[in-house]
């Protein structure tokens, strides 16, 4: 029995060299991510309206593609995709807006009730915890900003608390330049973003033969796999993030009607809006519901509101989003919930929007190159074609025409 030859060692000076080229690589990877990350940032301004983009992307390209695979023309499809869906939305909010004006104008009518109910809720649950933890809790200031009296209240502090919030907003006058060009920025991006996503899907196709057409040939078919991966994740999250939400926002919206809770249209809009942020989201809506039914009310019809918000949550939790969102985003729920903290500290809504989908999408390439190239395994391929997502590498790239001669 041969024994295996040791390997020889390395020279010193060799062991130093390498090493040397390992340390200033990974040093100038840094630069280059630091001037990346610099540069990024610089352009921050970009990137909502191309962000909202791609979500009307992922949102309209599967129609797109099934017109296309009738032998509709991918430009007339994009066009036919944005003229219905824009009448939808149109019908819609022409059908909405009726009653969301009543409600608007029956809230106006009842503001000066509203406003005193909520304070004796506010004076009633202060008392409680006054009682409860030995501490005096002063809502003076309250009342006198809602221009509530009481038999505490005192005319000169009143004028007092409100000399000093007319100061506060007066010294708050220079931030309405800010606020207007915020206006202005939020309306640019609902502006350029359609425009965006039209240009980008009649062009998709070609877009992506391009970027798949840079990649070296070895690698194309992994490449393409792993984009459709990514595109069935992404896509399928915002897709049935949308949906579940305007199951919800109805949802809730006939709960709320049906135990008669004033204003149950605008509260049912805002749980399906909310229910859009994962776990965290539907509590806004429900609480929201809770709050007004209590102060409008009593305490009977806020438990009724809590009730149809735990309704709601639990067919949407065990009925609707199991079967809209299975094989797209596998995440543990603790997972979810650090990606929303993490999104919402790095990037405010956005983050809290994107979160979710981006962390689906490192694990999926992280489980991906593990596979791949640690366990030396072949990727379990997509097990079937998605609509709307990258073809396989054999339909990107360019064939070359097949001479006559």
């Amino acid at each position: 029995m041969s024994s295996t030859p040791p390997v020889p060692r390395l020279p010193l000076s060799e062991r130093l060299r390498r090493a040397g080229i390992a340390a200033w690589s990974i040093i100038g990877l840094l630069i280059v991510l630091a001037i990346a990350g610099w540069a990024l940032f610089k352009i921050s301004v970009i990137f909502p309206p191309l962000v909202l983009a791609l979500l009307i992307i992922y949102l309209l390209n599967p129609i797109v593609t099934r017109l296309e695979q009738r032998r509709v023309p991918r430009l007339w499809g994009t066009l036919l995709a944005y003229v219905v869906v824009t009448g939808i939305v149109t019908l819609i909010v022409i059908a909405v807006t009726p009653l969301v004006v009543n409600q608007a104008e029956q809230f106006s009518e009842d503001w000066p009730e509203f406003k005193e109910q909520m304070v004796v809720s506010i004076d009633e649950l202060v008392v409680s915890v006054e009682d409860r933890i030995g501490v005096d809790i002063d809502t003076t200031d309250l009342h006198c900003l809602l221009d509530v009296q009481v038999e505490t209240t005192n005319q000169a502090r009143c004028d007092e608390v409100i000399e000093r919030f007319r100061e506060q907003l007066v010294g708050s006058a220079e931030r309405v330049t800010e606020l207007g060009s915020s206006v202005l920025h939020i309306v640019l991006i609902f502006v350029l973003a359609p425009l965006l996503a039209l240009y980008l899907l009649i062009d998709l196709p070609d877009l992506q033969r391009d970027v798949l057409n840079l990649i070296p040939e070895s690698h194309r078919a992994e490449v393409a796999d792993v984009a459709s991966k990514v595109g069935r994740t992404v896509g399928g999250f915002f897709r049935g993030q949308l949906l579940v939400a305007l199951t919800v926002g109805v949802m809730s919206t006939l709960g709320f009607l049906l135990i008669d809770l004033k204003f149950a249209l605008v509260i049912g809009g805002i749980a399906g809006f909310t229910n859009l942020i994962p776990l965290v989201g539907p509590f806004i809506g429900g609480g929201l519901g809770v709050i007004v039914g209590t102060i409008t009310d009593n305490v009977g019809t806020g438990l009724k509101a809590a009730l149809v918000a735990v309704i709601v949550q639990q067919i949407d939790n065990h009925v609707i989003s199991p079967n809209i969102m299975k094989r797209t985003v596998q995440l543990h729920p603790v997972t979810v919930m650090l990606s929303l903290l993490a999104g919402g500290t790095l990037a405010g809504f956005w983050g809290v929007l994107l979160g979710v989908p981006a962390v689906a999408v490192i694990k999926l390439l992280l489980g991906h190159l593990w596979s791949s190239r640690v366990l030396h395994g072949s990727p379990t391929p997509a097990t079937e074609p998605i609509v709307g997502e990258i073809p396989p590498a054999d339909d990107l790239t360019e064939k070359p025409t097949p001479s006559n001669t």
